[in-house]
């Protein structure tokens, strides 16, 4: 039940109900609020990951930032803290205490590949991480530490990103990042958005939500 009054607000504003009964539905999907690519490339700009190719010697002679050096177990379980503070997370924990319903977790998609049209993809490290061609092993990472959070929970199915949805490893394929609508379902998503998906993108999202649950039904 919804007790703050901004979020009541809110729900009503979106014709959203105040109190849920979660025994009423077939399952729980929660949606982004956990780390993401974002959060990996925020700990790589202080940081370097043994044993990747960012940690070759520069030959170029040009001047670089020195990175602490960090191995890829700590980089992951940096990631895995970030995803149990993480909103989800705490939503998971309430949900299980509650119910038992299935809880289906979609983590954030990774931005669109047009961040590298854009004129900042240098910001949070885009580029370098695809010219180093570290963007699968970062992603893998991502995936391991928002695993080793939410499965112990019980009961929760991460479904992390589908790979034809993938670009460079690390970011969504222009096809699934385009039509993004706001929480209204009309309004769209300005020009330059990044951050949404589309319908394409969601279609494939609970078509493995559906066959989830037809598991768990069959087991």
């Amino acid at each position: 039940t919804a007790r703050d009054p901004d979020l009541r607000r809110a729900q009503a504003r979106f014709g959203m109900p105040e109190a849920v009964d979660t025994a009423a539905y077939d399952a729980v999907i929660l949606v982004a609020g956990t780390a993401s690519i974002y959060s990996a490339l925020a700990i790589l700009q202080d940081h370097r990951v043994s044993g990747r190719p960012s940690c070759a010697p520069d030959l170029s002679g040009a001047a670089s930032p020195e990175k602490a050096l960090i191995s890829e177990a700590a980089f992951t379980a940096a990631l895995t803290d970030l995803a149990r503070a993480g909103v989800s997370h705490r939503f998971a924990r309430a949900f299980r205490e509650a119910s038992d319903v299935p809880i289906f977790l979609v983590p954030q998609p990774y931005p669109s590949e047009r961040v590298f049209d854009s004129d900042r993809p240098r910001e949070y490290g885009f580029q370098r991480a695809r010219r180093h061609g570290e963007g699968p092993a970062i992603a893998a990472c991502l995936a391991r530490a928002i695993d080793a959070a939410f499965v112990p929970i019980g009961g929760v199915t991460v479904l992390h990103q589908p790979p034809e949805t993938v670009a460079h490893g690390f970011t969504t394929a222009r096809a699934y990042s385009r039509d993004a609508v706001r929480v209204d379902g009309d309004t769209a998503q300005h020009a330059a958005d990044l951050l949404h998906v589309g319908p394409a993108f969601g279609a494939q999202v609970l078509a493995r939500v559906y066959a989830g649950l037809e598991a768990l039904a069959e087991a």
